[in-house]
């Protein structure tokens, strides 16, 4: 759809539903793997401090994976706003090398995040 009322009338609500899909699966993802492993760790014999080290080491690591998932999704929705913002002098087009730096940025910064904390 080439205009814009088409697009922010039609096209974004829609992108929007499916970035709010993606996040609500990644988020699916995020409970049953803590809910399963908790009541795993839970029932184990291991000594309660042993327990709540293992929940907590892996709250920490379901927390980065969730946003390191849910990220995609929620940037294509800012980078779909960007292309179709209404244009003055071509100022789009930075916002969306912005967006891409950002993103990596981000998801890069999650991983090292990740990667540091699984050292401790």
């Amino acid at each position: 759809m080439n205009h814009p009322v088409w697009w922010w009338s039609i096209e974004f609500p829609a992108r929007t539903w499916s970035c709010l899909l993606d996040d609500w699966r990644c988020q699916q993802r995020f409970w049953r793997s803590s809910l399963f492993h908790g009541a795993r760790v839970c029932l184990s014999q291991a000594p309660l401090q042993d327990k709540l080290a293992r929940l907590a080491r892996r709250g920490c690591a379901d927390g980065i994976a969730l946003c390191y998932d849910s990220c995609p999704s929620r940037f294509e929705l800012f980078e779909q706003l960007c292309r179709h913002w209404p244009r003055w002098g071509g100022e789009r087009e930075p916002w969306r090398d912005c967006l891409q730096r950002r993103q990596r940025a981000v998801q890069q910064g999650l991983l090292r995040l990740g990667r540091e904390w699984s050292r401790l």
